[in-house]
């Protein structure tokens, strides 16, 4: 999925850090999981905690992070008499509500937008809706439900016009938009451990939770996180919001983060610090953001033990499929500490 700032090209640069830091260590901790593709990475070695503020990005943590095996689907199939991934892909559409995706967000006599086309926007409303209504008859399980949601949220970037986010459709159909949907297939990594995930602000949360490693990958920007994904926030929930603008944007104000405001991140960044009950603190940044690499060292200096605050700097064009585009001053920055135990 594409998402602002995923860390897919960086794991192994996060991985690096944590082998040279960090001993015996049992648990890691995501707080800003978006996609949970860190999280996901790291199941393998830990059990997780993991978060973020978005619903959407709960649903992707709930199917791959806190579900500890592949769901076989064993009720629906005997019902359908198929497997379900080919009977939401293929069959007759048949909607038991309003199509709230194909109303607002492709171009009918109900909506000038354009980012799905017709045929694959009443497709997610069938999906959605279907997923709903074999919840309520008990045909699947929790585990299955989040996991065929979550499948379907990550299709929904393959056929979607945009640049980038769903904060504007394109005005010209990219071919993509103009695929058949196909639901993606989750990979899900057995640990056998108490994997956990958690919908909630990460200051709130650091509150109540502990462990060995936490990993903090914030908003470095000013761009708000909600906008930029209502979308998928609206097909997560499928909550028939009351949506507004050009864009056919959801109400986000409950879903802003101080990460995203100038004059609030210090503070937020600061508190987290100090609230976390962790023994190793990694963060990622980026030397373009809207805290400078002193104002992250001054903090993180003051709950760090002596001589443990590290920093990497990786640059971008290190990774040669990135983009050419990207600006060759553009690095990630990743910090350490060995964090002093809260008095």
């Amino acid at each position: 999925m594409r998402y602002i700032g995923s860390k897919i090209l960086l794991l192994e640069e996060i991985e690096k850090v944590i082998k040279n830091k960090v001993l015996n260590a049992t648990t890691f901790c995501d707080i800003f999981s978006g996609t949970s593709t860190v999280a996901r990475y790291f199941k393998k070695d830990f059990e997780i905690i993991s978060n973020d503020l978005l619903y959407f990005s709960f649903v992707l943590q709930k199917a791959t992070i806190e579900n500890d095996y592949c769901s076989k689907f064993e009720k629906i199939q005997k019902f359908l008499n198929c497997e379900p991934f080919d009977y939401l892909q293929n069959s007759e559409i048949v909607l038991t509500k309003e199509p709230f995706i194909y109303k607002n967000y492709s171009p009918n006599e109900y909506s000038e937008r354009q980012y799905f086309s017709n045929e694959n926007a009443l497709r997610i409303d069938f999906i959605r809706q279907t997923i709903n209504d074999w919840q309520e008859k008990k045909l699947i399980n929790e585990n299955e439900y989040f996991y065929l949601l979550s499948s379907l949220i990550e299709s929904i970037p393959f056929v979607s016009n945009i640049a980038g986010t769903y904060g504007a459709y394109l005005k010209h159909w990219d071919k993509r938009a103009l695929k058949k949907l196909e639901l993606v297939k989750l990979d899900v990594v057995e640990n056998h451990k108490k994997n956990k995930c958690f919908n909630v602000d990460a200051n709130e949360l650091i509150h109540k939770i502990s462990g060995d490693i936490l990993y903090i990958d914030p908003p470095y920007n000013s761009r708000q996180y909600a906008p930029n994904y209502h979308i998928l926030e609206t097909v997560a929930k499928y909550d028939y919001p009351e949506i507004y603008g050009k864009s056919g944007m959801r109400p986000y104000d409950d879903k802003k983060s101080d990460f995203c405001v100038k004059n609030k991140v210090i503070n937020a960044f600061s508190n987290l610090i100090e609230n976390a009950n962790f023994k190793h603190i990694l963060v990622s940044y980026s030397n373009e953001g809207i805290m400078s690499i002193n104002e992250i060292e001054d903090v993180l200096k003051r709950f760090a033990k002596d001589n443990t605050y590290h920093l990497v700097q990786i640059p971008y064009r290190r990774y040669k499929h990135i983009s050419k585009n990207v600006k060759h001053n553009l690095h990630e920055l990743l910090f350490y500490i060995e964090k002093r135990k809260n008095d």
